[in-house]
């Protein structure tokens, strides 16, 4: 008969490592900060490692620390999510789906609406936040992100690439005009993803225009989906992948300018907890998020 760790002890190691203290595990716990220390002892002690260097009131998971906490804190994860459906079997679990702000503003919800099912509404909860966040503590069944790699103890499956474009609205276009090389560099949006990304679409290495340009004029955003309201209301040119301005680019709200699309470095992807690889519901979501192609470029000049 296999022996298990104490659940107390894991527990406690597991909301520490978390919450990065003693002090921060028993406020959660309930417990003393000694009495997590102490299950934290007893854990070190069956395991015969060290899981935390201890610096005053601050802690730090060691190699052996961080080799386990991963899979455990998805196995509490798990754990919490039985709980759940034990105590309230009568409700069908939504899955929770965690997109950062541009896409769920600019791509997630029309893609949902072109084709998926009419059930999909009640099987999802869909919350908006950015990287990174922690799958197994706070419960969430799918999370989309570009290009990084915060989520390698997940399953992940590449959802699209994409391309960027010029965009600009109408009556900007009218006053103007389509020659980017003619903009001038204060008509320009950048766009500046924070300092978690290596790349941002933003108009420093763009060569088609010619010019070197001036970071420090124009507009400047944290989002794509910011970039994209601002030159929808004629703010200036934006840089976007071009899946966001599909539905904008359709309904004319805005224009492509000519110019080469420009692939970006890497793509976006879905992570989900290995024990979900069976679910239907998240494999049909995924299927569907993944299956299109690139717009054709919808009103370009």
């Amino acid at each position: 008969m296999r022996r298990l760790a104490p659940l107390n002890a894991l527990r406690a190691f597991e909301v520490a490592a978390r919450t990065g203290s003693f002090a921060n595990a028993a406020r959660e716990m309930g417990v003393s900060s000694a009495a997590v220390s102490q299950h934290v002892k007893q854990l070190e002690a069956y395991w015969g490692k060290t899981l935390f260097i201890r610096q005053g009131n601050r802690i730090a998971l060691t190699d052996a620390g961080q080799a386990v906490y991963p899979q455990l804190g998805q196995s509490m994860g798990a754990l919490a999510a039985l709980s759940d459906t034990m105590r309230h079997a009568e409700h069908r679990r939504r899955l929770v789906l965690s997109v950062p702000h541009s896409i769920a503003e600019t791509w997630l919800a029309p893609r949902l609406a072109r084709g998926g099912p009419p059930d999909f509404a009640t099987a999802l909860e869909i919350r908006v936040e950015d990287d990174p966040v922690d799958l197994a503590r706070d419960r969430i069944d799918m999370r989309i992100f570009y290009g990084h790699d915060l989520y390698g103890d997940y399953r992940v499956v590449p959802l699209f690439s994409d391309v960027l474009i010029a965009v600009a609205s109408k009556d900007f276009v009218a006053r103007r005009g389509t020659d980017l090389e003619q903009i001038a560099d204060h008509s320009l949006i950048h766009t500046d993803w924070g300092r978690d990304f290596s790349t941002s679409p933003n108009w420093g290495g763009v060569s088609v225009l010619g010019r070197v340009v001036d970071p420090n004029v124009g507009l400047r955003v944290g989002a794509s989906s910011t970039a994209l309201s601002f030159a929808r209301q004629g703010f200036g040119v934006a840089l976007l992948p071009r899946r966001f301005a599909e539905d904008d680019l359709s309904a004319g709200r805005v224009m492509q300018l000519a110019m080469d699309p420009i692939p970006m470095e890497q793509g976006y992807l879905v992570a989900y907890p290995k024990r979900l690889a069976s679910n239907r519901v998240l494999q049909s979501i995924i299927t569907l998020l993944a299956d299109q192609t690139p717009s054709t470029g919808a009103n370009r000049v």
